[in-house]
């Protein structure tokens, strides 16, 4: 007790009373759960005196938690923890009714989500080159995922490949697209709690160009701008080039003053002159191709007003006269003036608007206005009429007076009247309730204009309310203009030159009559100008558009409404700008200076800003130079006098242009010959006289044309001449014979060039005659004969002379040479080969034909490829890719073909393969499966290796795994998994690659037992050897099918994954043995059973009880049992010595043969026995057991014999080695001299020796005999017969197998000679049998004796090895 004595100043603490402050011992732990877990569990652990009294509660980021709570507070269990959950959790200990201080710990619970895409991308997209795509990929989580972007199974770093961008949500960008970017893309979204990865195939194409939208015929009135559009499509982006006949005016790289080329390709020229006009193309060119488009601008000169009215002020009453320089239509205030209807306006022939007696009502701003298709122009003036002061006038009151006579009382005094009022038909409602009773008249203020309204009136005195008085007239207001402005009024700028305006209608009360319309009116910003109008003359109508308003300029805008009364209140003034606009004037003062030979620098002024329209964005930058003087003007169009036209040559005459303030140094002459040739020049050097002679061909039509060049350059080319034709002349050149070619296998084809003159005929020597052709035929000729050919030629005016002659081989071409093959593509190859020697060509060669094929499929995927022009060369696509192709090459002539050349080989390069054949499930259990696939229907090249990618279609507790495994090379093509799921279908997905992956193949696969297979047998349990394990099970339900057979799973106890460790157990079996060498020694092993029928794997067994897989050695190897053996053989041995030693003096036995041949005296190993049923010595079978298996003979004295323990192994479990068989020679002391007669006393010595033949028995073995195999057995082959074994004695090591039985050898002898028996029944194996002869699946494993059947035989006893 702790006692608290004040009084006597007594303080006793220490106590057991004494309350200890808690302390907390197991803290909560910082604990990290994904979602989908079932359950999380968070512990706080406290202590304190007294424990009843000590309370733990829990608190959530501050918050107290009341659930979940187990165990006295000392554990929080969540249940399902989603990422609501996570937050910091803090146990505190309180010892209740106690002043000692509390304690607290606390810990963080994190609860992730794994990866979920929000945004993928589509499975396939096509972009153009060039371009730029955005492959999306979003993905949320918790903690956010990390975003990492793979191509063709290679992460993409955006630092090595700047064209490549990753967005702040994780999508991709690829600028610029190009060729190399196709290919395959994979986003993976990875974070603490998993990953997930979806992919696209991004397909770059490249696209002709295409003028999509071309530009139109334009009309622009000069001065103004236009825009003539070129849009445009194509991959890569075409280059857009805008020319006016050969002149190119924009470019990506020229750029001519006042022409621009837009972002769109539009061509913008501004402002317009008069030389535009003319014929526009613009040509789109990329690597594809060329397109182009033209259209015609037409520009019209602008109508100007040269006399613009001007501003006046007149007395009212006098007359007004606006001049105006262009016949218009004059306008007021936005409304046309019809001066026909007003006789007071009168309108000149030169514009000038007179008006006479001016009031106010011609107050406002006159408009001449010019509208031509040269252009619209127009100038303004105000008119100013200024009247006489007007009288002041009284405002008009919203107010009416009403008067009535005074109606009898009802003999009671009235009260008051009440008033009542009806506005527009409604109903009657009180006006005044309180009008004195003396009253006879009042007056009603705060009516509504343009309204009508009827009052009555009643009396009331005491009794009551008397009857309404007669209503009176109805009564209408006037109008008054509308007292408030239009509500809610908005502007936007819509275009560089015009704004939007839009608002709603007064308030109904402030209208003060029927709406007519409404007035804007607006005027620039800040400036002292006027404001222009714009009457809208709808009330319904409640938007405008003002337009031709100044470029990026401020207006403030007004509106009002007005009703028959007149125009109401404007509204307050709003403010908007007016769309940018491209700059209306160039910059100032601009200079150039030279820097250098290469470089001019430009200076300039900037523009004043209010002409920029807009904000200046920068500068273009365009120049020309400049040469002087000029260059020289065209000459006049050339003349051919007629006297002067002669067979090869003409006299040309022209008078020069100016030339250009430089002398002229020569004329160039231009001529073509007709109909359809192209100029060409004839002579660049004429002097710079005005004639010339030209030498030309003759009878050929010709035109002419001339240009000058001067210093400066040169000038255009002058008129084109009138077309003249030389006369005829002789022919003085034999024709040129092009060619003489084979037609047919017997005629022949020639074909010539005409030289000059009109030729009437053609002479053939030999063969034929043809007339004004360039071709004849030789036909009827011999087949494989070789001929000469010769040509003349024959005018009017006379004969040429005989071409040389040709020769021609009537035949077929001879096949092409050295045909080459290179691999294009992995579907092309491009071949090419030599024409055949010309020699051998036989003709012209019209053509060839590619025949190629399949290599060692020739029959069966020929194909052929003419070409009926005689080319080098030859594409052949759509081929299959990374195969080998024989190609032969055949020309063609006339003739016919000629042979082939020799097949020459050629392949395609690799492509992506196709899909695997096909995808196959087998050995499918709860958590495994044997996937295996077949190779691709066409591997096109090289398969490199697979890639299998597997993931569970729905999230596995929370967390959706995707497995990518790569199997390299091209075998083995299957893949046992381990790591599944029971119950869950999982999507497996292989492809091939080669260079590239293929195409995938795909397939569901659901895990665990299927319909109609085996249940699971019965719990197994397990019988432990020695160095082998026996499983034993029940059956269970065999399913729809009778089990075919079974098999046992494994893993390792601390939960490894199950395995298949033993397959096609017998169906018909309930339990298996297997040694345990199979499994890793010193690891606890769990196994369980599955039944297989025909619809594949059932459900497993419950696991049995784990087990070790550790040997145990038997009982005869541990090192005590060899000791205590050890020591009671070595006593036994002295001990039975020391007899033998005592008895053996008293008797010795000793004979001598008849040859007088040393006598021996035999000693036999210590446990051997004979057996004395056989009389043949050399049948005799010196064996360790050999007195054990069969009767022996009468024993004799035990000091009859010489014992030796020569060669006695104690060695442990080891076995008598054959040469501890043999006799140990030793010569006789004592000689005894016997008795022939005497009849011979049986003894156990004399029994073996009385047989000579024993001799060659006993003798010593030779050395070198191999000794018998040691760990062989074979049983008894005589079991009947045999005698009855001697009683029972200690077990027995192994012993040496016998061989064949002998022929001779008496029934119930013993079978081995030299080596050990091993009884039947007897499954105790050595350690050699062990390591050298793994047992199967189907081995008898060792089972100690007690384990064995009933059946099975016991080891016979007999002496031990070690006695």
């Amino acid at each position: 007790m702790c006692v608290l004595t004040y009084l006597s100043g007594c303080l006793d603490v220490g106590g057991p009373a004494d309350p200890i402050a808690p302390t907390i011992i197991i803290s909560p732990r910082n604990t990290s759960v994904v979602t989908g877990t079932s359950e999380v569990t968070m512990e706080c652990v406290a202590n304190a005196r007294p424990l009843i009294k000590l309370s733990i509660s829990w608190r959530k980021n501050g918050v107290l938690v009341s659930s979940g709570l187990s165990d006295y507070n000392r554990r929080l269990t969540i249940l399902s923890p989603v990422v609501s959950d996570a937050g910091y959790y803090e146990c505190e200990a309180v010892l209740r009714s106690s002043s000692v201080p509390s304690v607290s710990a606390g810990a963080y619970l994190h609860v992730l989500e794994p990866p979920q895409f929000i945004k993928e991308p589509d499975k396939h997209i096509t972009a153009e080159m060039e371009k730029v795509v955005d492959i999306p990929c979003q993905a949320r989580g918790v903690p956010q995922p990390d975003i990492v972007w793979y191509k063709d199974a290679l992460p993409i770093d955006p630092v090595k490949t700047p064209r490549y961008r990753v967005l702040v949500g994780g999508s991709l960008q690829v600028n610029g697209l190009l060729p190399d970017d196709t290919g395959m893309f994979q986003c993976f979204a990875r974070n603490m709690a998993g990953e997930v990865q979806t992919n696209t195939y991004l397909a770059v194409t490249s696209i002709a160009p295409n003028i999509t939208a071309g530009p139109s015929d334009s009309t622009v009135i000069d001065g103004m701008s236009v825009i003539l559009h070129c849009e445009t499509s194509g991959a890569p982006r075409p280059a857009i080039t805008w020319q006016k006949g050969e002149r190119v005016l924009a470019s990506g790289s020229v750029q001519l003053p006042r022409f621009t080329l837009l972002e769109s390709g539009s061509l913008l020229i501004s402002p317009s002159h008069i030389s535009d006009a003319g014929t526009y193309t613009c040509m789109a060119s990329n690597s594809r191709g060329i397109d182009e488009a033209s259209a015609d601008l037409i520009v019209w000169a602008r109508t100007r007003i040269t006399t613009p009215p001007q501003d006046l002020s007149v007395i009212k009453g006098t007359k007004a006269v606006m001049t105006c320089g262009v016949t218009h239509d004059p306008s007021k205030d936005g409304s046309v003036i019809n001066v026909q209807s007003v006789p007071r306006m009168q309108l000149s022939a030169d514009g000038t608007l007179h008006i006479s007696q001016t009031w106010s009502g011609d107050i406002g701003t006159y408009t001449c206005r010019v509208t031509s298709v040269g252009g619209n122009d127009s100038r303004s003036a105000h008119l100013l009429v200024l009247p006489l002061p007007p009288p002041p006038q009284a405002s008009e009151k919203r107010a009416i007076d009403l008067a009535w006579a005074k109606s009898f009382d009802g003999n009671s005094p009235l009260i008051r009247y009440i008033l009542e009022v009806s506005e527009n038909n409604a109903p009657w409602a009180i006006l005044q309730a309180n009008i004195e009773p003396e009253s006879t008249a009042v007056t009603v203020n705060g009516l509504i204009p343009a309204r009508s309204y009827q009052f009555r009136l009643c009396a009331v005195n005491d009794v009551g309310k008397g009857q309404f008085s007669k209503e009176t007239e109805r009564v209408s207001l006037p109008e008054e203009p509308p007292s408030a402005s239009p509500q809610n009024v908005i502007t936007s700028g819509r275009t560089n030159q015009s704004i939007m305006i839009q608002w709603q209608p007064p308030q109904e009360s402030h209208q003060n009559g029927i709406l007519r319309g409404y007035i804007v009116r607006y005027r620039l910003t800040g400036l002292p100008v006027d404001y222009q109008i714009k009457n809208i003359s709808s009330p319904d109508v409640t938007t405008l558009l003002l337009e031709d308003l100044i470029i990026w300029t401020n207006y403030e805008i007004e509106v009002a409404a007005y009703n028959g009364a007149g125009l109401g209140v404007f509204s307050h003034k709003v403010t908007e700008w007016t769309l940018q606009g491209v700059p209306t004037i160039a910059p100032g003062n601009v200079k150039a200076e030279a820097v250098n030979s290469t470089a001019i620098r430009f200076t300039w002024n900037a523009p004043n800003p209010q002409f920029i329209n807009g904000i200046n964005q920068g500068y273009k930058v365009s120049f020309l130079f400049h040469l002087l003087p000029a260059r020289p003007q065209p000459t006049s169009r050339p003349l051919v006098p007629q006297k002067h036209v002669q067979p090869r040559q003409v006299l040309l005459s022209w008078e020069p242009g100016s030339d250009g303030l430089s002398p002229v140094r020569y004329y160039t002459v231009q001529l073509r010959e007709l109909p359809d040739k192209n100029w060409t020049v004839h002579s660049a050097s004429v002097n710079h006289e005005a004639a010339s002679y030209i030498v030309l061909k003759p009878f050929t039509s010709y035109q002419f044309r001339i240009k000058a060049t001067n210093d400066i350059g040169d000038s255009e080319y002058s008129e084109e001449s009138e077309a003249i034709t030389t006369l005829q002349d002789a022919p003085d050149e034999a024709p040129a014979i092009l060619s003489v070619t084979p037609h047919t296998t017997t005629s022949v084809l020639i074909r010539w060039k005409v030289r000059s003159g009109r030729l009437n005929d053609y002479l053939v020597s030999l063969f034929a005659k043809s007339t004004t052709n360039s071709f004849a035929s030789a036909a009827e000729l011999s087949k494989h004969k070789r001929y000469e050919i010769r040509m003349s030629v024959y005018n009017t005016v006379g004969e040429g002379p005989t071409s040389p002659p040709q020769e021609v081989f009537v035949g077929e071409a001879a096949p092409p040479q050295n045909v080459a093959i290179q691999s294009a593509t992995a579907t092309q190859l491009d071949v090419t080969w030599d024409p055949p020697p010309v020699n051998a060509q036989n003709g012209d060669i019209q053509g060839y034909k590619i025949y190629f094929w399949e290599f060692q499929r020739k029959n069966g995927t020929e194909r052929l490829r003419t070409l009926f022009m005689p080319e080098a060369g030859v594409k052949l696509k759509n081929l299959t890719g990374y195969t080998n192709y024989m190609i032969s090459v055949a020309a063609f002539n006339a003739a016919g073909d000629g042979p082939r050349s020799s097949p020459t080989r050629g392949r395609t390069q690799q492509a992506a393969p196709s899909a695997p054949s096909f995808i196959h499930f087998s050995e499918l259990t709860t958590t495994s499966v044997n996937v295996s696939w077949g190779e691709p229907t066409f591997p096109n090249g090289i398969i490199e290796g697979y890639r299998l990618i597997y993931e569970p279609l729905t999230p596995v507790e929370g967390v959706s795994k995707t497995v990518t495994v790569d199997v390299k090379g091209s075998g083995p093509l299957w893949l046992k998994l381990r790591d599944l799921a029971d119950g869950v279908t999982y999507h497996f997905r292989i492809r091939a690659k080669t260079f590239i992956y293929g195409p995938e193949v795909e397939a569901n696969i659901t895990t665990g037992p299927g319909e109609g297979t085996p249940g699971p047998p019965g719990e197994p349990f397990i019988t432990r050897y020695s160095s082998a394990l026996t499983i034993h099970w029940a059956s269970g339900d065999p399913g729809r099918a009778p089990i075919s057979r079974y098999v046992i799973e494994a893993r390792p106890s601390d939960e490894g994954l199950w395995d298949i460790l033993i397959k096609d157990i017998p169906k018909d079996a309930t339990s298996h043995t297997f040694n345990m060498d199979i499994l890793k020694q010193g690891v606890s092993y769990d196994f369980r059973v599955i039944g297989v029928n025909d619809y594949g794997y059932g459900s497993p067994s419950l696991p049995s009880p784990s087990i070790s897989a550790q040997k145990v050695a038997p009982f005869y190897e541990e090192w005590w049992f060899l000791v205590v053996v050890a020591l009671v053989g070595l006593i036994f041995i002295l001990l039975l010595v020391f007899i033998l030693i005592i008895r053996g003096q008293s008797k010795k036995y000793a004979k001598k043969t008849e040859s007088g041949e040393s006598t021996y005296v035999y000693i036999l190993q210590p446990g051997y026995g004979t057996d004395l049923k056989s009389r043949h010595l050399n049948q005799i079978k010196i064996n360790f057991f050999g007195s054990l298996l069969s009767r022996s003979p009468p024993r004799p004295s035990p000091g009859s014999l010489h014992y030796s323990d020569e060669d006695l192994s104690t060695k442990y479990n080891d076995l008598i080695p054959a040469e501890s068989s043999s006799l140990t020679e030793k010569t006789s002391e004592n000689e005894c001299e016997v008795d022939p007669n005497r009849q011979k006393t049986h003894s156990f010595v004399n029994h073996y020796i009385s047989d000579p033949t024993y001799y060659n028995s006993w003798r010593r073995q030779q050395k070198g005999i191999s000794r018998a195999q040691a760990y062989n057995y074979s049983e008894s082959e005589s079991e009947h017969g045999a005698p009855p074994p001697l009683p029972p004695l200690p077990p027995l090591p192994p012993q040496l197998s016998s061989p064949s039985p002998q022929p001779q050898q008496a029934q119930g002898q013993p079978q081995g000679q030299g080596t050990l028996f091993r009884p039947k029944g007897s499954r105790t194996p050595t350690p050699s049998q062990q390591s050298s002869n793994p047992p199967s699946q189907h081995s008898t494993l060792y089972r100690p004796p007690s384990s064995l059947a009933p059946g099975s035989r016991a080891p016979i006893a007999g002496f031990s090895s070690f006695v």
